[in-house]
């Protein structure tokens, strides 16, 4: 099994079952902020995470930026890395994780042109 969705009882989920996905509004909640170009609504990793992983299992985001896919894992109990060139926009994320319980993620420098590659968390 590749989730831990219960099938028997799928109308009842918070997952989506047409072929396209249409959102009234983007998830504001938590700590969504949505300060960062390029970033995408919260709701689509969500779909995509509580589909095709299981609690406890580990998320890559190659490309985090200001961390969506990185909190819509601590709400479903996955784990996460996250790589993103831009400094700055890792120390943002970083900061909005302060406040996590737990020390489930992984933030890198991805910069290949920076010998100065660091491990946020």
């Amino acid at each position: 099994m590749i989730n831990d969705l219960d099938l028997s009882n799928w109308k009842e989920l918070d997952i989506l079952t047409d072929d396209l996905w249409l959102f009234a509004s983007r998830d504001k909640t938590g700590k969504h902020k949505n300060v960062y170009h390029g970033n995408f609504i919260p709701q689509i990793p969500y779909q995509l995470i509580s589909r095709f992983t299981k609690a406890g299992e580990v998320v890559l985001d190659a490309f985090c930026g200001s961390g969506t896919t990185l909190y819509e894992c601590e709400k479903l109990g996955r784990k996460f890395i996250g790589l993103d060139l831009n400094p700055q926009i890792l120390d943002f994320v970083s900061s909005q994780m302060q406040k996590s319980k737990s020390d489930f993620y992984r933030l890198n420098s991805c910069d290949n042109t920076d010998e100065n590659s660091r491990i946020l968390n």
